[in-house]
């Protein structure tokens, strides 16, 4: 999936939200992890299997996301991932309590995420970077996402 799984184009992001936007600016700076719930094993794919989401990575210092994406996530374990006009096809499992995603072009790299929820928004975390405990401290979440179709409920559950 994704630039935004991947260190697509160059940027390690991934996130999610083409939802409107509450008058609190929430940017990628804005650690969301003592408020959220870590999703594990079998909870992320139930959230994830036959889910599509729309998510957003390279948020601004305004909280506005640049880049914008959708992702299908199919049960049997693939993926169709877009952004603009590119669409790459893929596959997606759980590993270790974290998203994995794989790509097999060359266009889109993609890596493993620890995931966050707040309300119905999710949050990724890369796990290159080791976890540390409550992962406080840590460089913050590279993209954020709702299922398809959902208010994102989110915005004012971070200050």
């Amino acid at each position: 999936m994704f630039k935004p799984h991947v260190i697509p184009r160059t940027i390690l992001s991934i996130a999610c939200w083409a939802l409107p936007q509450s008058g609190v600016a929430q940017t990628q700076d804005t650690d969301i992890r003592p408020n959220a719930n870590q999703l594990v094993g079998d909870e992320i794919k139930s959230v994830f299997s036959g889910a599509t989401m729309d998510g957003a990575y390279n948020f601004g210092r305004n909280g506005m996301a640049q880049s914008f994406y959708v992702e299908e996530h199919k049960p049997d374990g693939t993926l169709t991932y877009r952004e603009g006009d590119d669409i790459e096809p893929g596959r997606w499992f759980v590993r270790r309590d974290a998203i994995c995603y794989m790509y097999p072009s060359n266009q889109l790299a993609g890596g493993c995420f620890r995931v966050y929820q707040i309300k119905n928004c999710y949050y990724f975390y890369s796990t290159l970077r080791q976890q540390a405990q409550h992962e406080l401290g840590e460089d913050y979440w590279t993209a954020r996402s709702v299922k398809k179709g959902e208010r994102a409920g989110c915005e004012q559950a971070v200050s």
